[in-house]
């Protein structure tokens, strides 16, 4: 995809888990200066061990600046997302219940046990849109839905508890642009919006916007738009992926 940069397509298992939570040791927190969202998995209540478990996507190769002594064939990279309800939306496509799961703010998220696959630094992704061929959303063959996502890693140490998620600006302001193309131009009041709800009526409108999905396609068709949903109108939009391209390509002219 070297015409799409920074972003990239991920594929893998539909919820793969990364540990998280442990009981006891935590230590380490996330920082960002932008809102970012992570979806955790609760564990069952017969689990022997209290624990839940963080959306990860599994990346082929190592995830984008990762040093390479840690690159590995597979990266679990933590899902992160600038809206809370395009969580919701991968809960409810993955058929968990609501009292299953939570959205949680990426700075109340303790990372220590993920950070035992990675000593030094911690993989993640963030969410874009979905890839969509002529109207339909996209499906691996492990019936996750395709994601187009920004592959980064952020750097870990024994010295420090902070680690930073950095999503910089020219990344920002092409997710911006993106919302406007599909004219969702009050996407942020929106996602104020669902913020402020009961995490149940989320829930009803996560499933909601699984029911307004219009279609959708095997992976073998070509990905020539980006699908994005607007909880206000309850529809899906799309844009096309050359139309995303050139406001990459503005943002990034030295790419």
């Amino acid at each position: 995809m070297s015409d799409l940069p920074p972003f990239s397509f991920t594929s893998g298992d539909a919820g793969q888990p990364g540990a998280v939570l442990p009981l006891s040791g935590r230590r380490h927190i996330l920082q960002t200066l932008t809102p970012l969202y992570v979806l955790v998995r609760a564990a069952a209540p017969d689990q022997a061990q209290a624990r839940c478990q963080v959306l990860c996507e599994r990346l082929a190769g190592a995830a984008a600046g990762m040093a390479a002594t840690h690159a590995t064939s597979v990266t679990n990279a933590m899902v992160v997302y600038l809206s809370p309800f395009d969580a919701c939306i991968d809960a409810a496509w993955n058929a968990l219940a609501a009292e299953r799961y939570e959205v949680l703010a990426a700075s109340a998220f303790r990372p220590d046990e993920l950070l035992t696959q990675y000593r030094e630094q911690l993989p993640y992704c963030l969410h874009v849109a979905w890839c969509a061929h002529d109207g339909r959303l996209l499906v691996r063959p492990d019936g996750g839905l395709l994601r187009l996502s920004l592959a980064r890693s952020a750097r870990v140490s024994a010295l420090i508890d902070a680690i930073h998620l950095a999503i910089e600006m020219p990344v920002l302001e092409s997710c911006q642009q993106l919302w406007e193309q599909a004219g969702l131009f009050a996407h942020e009041e929106s996602h104020a919006q669902v913020l402020a709800c009961h995490a149940a009526e989320r829930h009803r409108q996560a499933l909601r916007a699984i029911e307004r999905i219009p279609g959708t396609a095997t992976p073998d068709h070509p990905v020539n738009q980006l699908a994005l949903y607007d909880v206000e109108s309850a529809h899906w939009h799309f844009v096309a992926l050359p139309r995303f391209a050139d406001i990459l390509r503005q943002r990034h002219p030295d790419r």
